[in-house]
This record gives structure tokens, sequence and C-alpha cells, in this order.
């Protein structure tokens, strides 16, 4: 039996949901939201786990924070609630070494000024990068290094052209207060590759998502479309394969876009938990299939 557990409103935790019933999978969900309240009891003195009030041994789990909830009410009590529901069950998947999950070996470096380095480590194209709070330095550069983007260290925010950055951002002594991504700025096509699994056997699924602007996040207008490998070609898929297995990391998707100068794609980043519902619409569930016949082993 499988377990899809996360948020009731997640369009990824939905889209994989539909795809395990439209193939008769054995499987049950556990669903947290403003419409469902489950139970779950683990107990530590037979090692038993009751999900609304049933005994559950589950062969594999897909398990995703839901970030959905508190997005939508705001409210502090739903962030805890959605933190204590991932807790209890990601606790019970890593104490039971024989349940197919995602991610079980990757120790959950999330650090992405790391993932870009050891990126181009492994032999990836990168952007031309800098780390740096110094902004002074860098207005003073802008126009010898061609068109710039700043965007984050951390997540949950949007990359932006480096002038806005720099009209908006107070200094002193020709420093902002905390330092952000500096990177020459790549340009479209833009390309998402998922990969599922682990070595040899790991699946890759990808696409290209075409937007007018400069983060497809904020852009309601992108269009995803479905490629093949060879679209993308071997040194972004080989690249990135490597990246995942020095990470141990057996579920993630990374971002790419085009050098203006080369063509090549140029890798950004890589995400331990990305979405993929909208993807899944284009591709007839790909990266649910992927994710659905790896956990089912």
């Amino acid at each position: 039996m499988l377990l899809i557990a996360g948020g009731e409103t997640d369009p990824s935790v939905e889209s994989l949901v539909a795809r395990a019933r439209l193939r008769g999978m054995d499987a049950r969900t556990l669903l947290v939201g403003p419409g469902t309240n489950p139970s779950l009891a683990w107990s530590f003195d037979d090692d038993r786990l009751l999900i609304d009030g049933d005994e559950a041994a589950p062969a594999g789990v897909f398990l995703r924070y839901d970030v959905f909830g508190h997005l939508a009410d705001g409210r502090q009590a739903t962030a805890y609630r959605a933190n204590a529901w991932y807790t209890a069950l990601q606790g019970w998947m890593l104490a039971h070494p024989r349940v197919r999950m995602l991610n079980r070996r990757y120790g959950g470096q999330m650090n992405k000024p790391f993932m870009l380095h050891l990126a181009a480590r492994m032999g990836l194209h990168i952007p031309h990068t800098r780390v740096t709070n110094e902004l002074d330095a860098v207005e003073r550069e802008m126009a010898a290094a061609g068109p710039l983007i700043a965007k984050p260290l951390t997540g949950g925010g949007y990359a932006q052209p480096l002038e806005e950055l720099l009209a908006g951002t107070e200094r002193r002594d020709g420093r902002s207060a905390a330092p952000a991504f500096v990177q020459r700025r790549m340009v479209a096509p833009e390309v998402r590759v998922y990969g599922v699994g682990m070595g040899a056997s790991r699946r890759f699924v990808a696409y290209r998502v075409d937007s007018e602007a400069l983060d497809y996040r904020v852009d309601d207008d992108s269009v995803v479309v479905h490629l093949s490998l060879d679209d993308v070609g071997a040194e972004g898929v080989d690249g990135l394969g490597r990246v995942m297995d020095a990470l141990e990391m057996d579920y993630g998707a990374a971002d790419f876009k085009a050098d203006p100068e080369s063509g090549r794609l140029a890798f950004l980043e890589v995400n331990s938990a990305p979405m993929f519902a909208g993807f899944d619409a284009v591709s007839d569930s790909a990266v649910s299939d992927a994710i659905l016949d790896y956990l089912a082993g």
C-alpha cells in the first residue's frame, strides 16, 4: 500500500492522488486542510501506526509539506499544524528504513550558494556569479559586465533586474544590509528537468517554460511544453544526475536558462521538493508516474 500525505489543497498532491487512482494503485491518503481533520496514532510500545483508527503499514509514502493552508489564511496555528503533521509522518518514515520514500538519504542541504558551486564542480555550466553586498562596487562594474540580475540567497523570493535592486535598497558605506546573488542575466529558453531515482536507474522528465517575465513564477501567462531529453542535451541531464548523486538526492528538479553568448544551458538551482502539477498537466502526468513507479518499487 502507498500512502500519499500532504495538504488538502496542494495541487501537486491532488495530481499525484488522481494519477494513482487512475492507475488503480493500492493507495490511501492522509490530507490535512480546512475541510479535513484526520486522526493519527503511532505507539512506540508496539510500533503500530493507526490512521483514522485503521492500522497502516504502507510500503511507500509520498509526503509533502503543506504550504497552501497558511498561504490561504495567514494564521500561525495553520503553519504550526502543517509542521506538526509533516514532522510526525516524516519521523515515522525515517524510523522505518524499509519504507520507500523520496530523498531518504539526502541530507537536506538547501544552501543555494553551495548548490551552485557544487554544480560547477560537477561540470555544469553556470552563469557568471557573485555573492555580495557591495552594491557600489557592482554598480561601477555594470556597464562592462552586461545585463545583470539579483536574487535572494534563500528561498521564497524572485529574481529581479539588478537596476531594481540598486534603486530600492538602502546602502551604508556602499553596502546593503545583506548579501545576494548577482549574476549575468540568462535568456530563454527556460528549462526544468525533474529527476526521480538514483544512479543509472534515475528517470528524467524535461520541460520548457515560455514566459515574458524574468521569473516565470510571477507570470500567469507562462506556457509549459513537454520536452524530450534530446532537446535538453546530455550536458544538462548528465550533469544534473551527477549533482543529485553527490547529494544522494533521489527526487528533485533543476532549472536552466540559456547563456546569451554561447547558447549553452546554464544551471540555476535544484529544488528537493518541487511542485509539479502544472508540468503533469502537459505531459500525461509524467512526473507523477515517475514518483509512483519509484515509490512502488
